[in-house]
């Protein structure tokens, strides 16, 4: 027997399993004669009140100014350079370059 063999024979039978399974399926669901009302059904009922909401300002630029913005602070690090330098660095072969850039 060969790998073809072998493989088309547990094709087979499967095949023949699941259809065994759907026709066995389909003889209960036949003469069982449930209806949609003969089944369970759990239902959950919540009751919702309406609950009155803060009167709400039509322009968002009026609240704006009542929020405050936190801050970190001025940004300090070694070596930072602006994007149009660094540029500039890399025209005048001063950066090293260890890997090629893909594009």
């Amino acid at each position: 027997m060969n790998w073809t063999q072998f493989l088309i024979s547990i094709a087979a039978a499967y095949l023949f399993y699941y259809v065994l399974n759907v026709l066995y399926d389909l003889f209960r669901a036949g003469g069982n004669g449930q209806t949609e009302t003969d089944q369970d059904e759990l239902v959950f009922s919540e009751e919702n009140t309406a609950q009155p909401v803060g009167e709400e300002t039509a322009d968002p630029a009026e609240a704006a100014p009542t929020r405050q913005v936190i801050s970190s602070g001025p940004l300090q690090s070694t070596g930072a350079v602006s994007l149009k330098q660094l540029f500039s660095l890399a025209q005048s072969d001063l950066i090293e370059c260890t890997k090629a850039i893909p594009y």
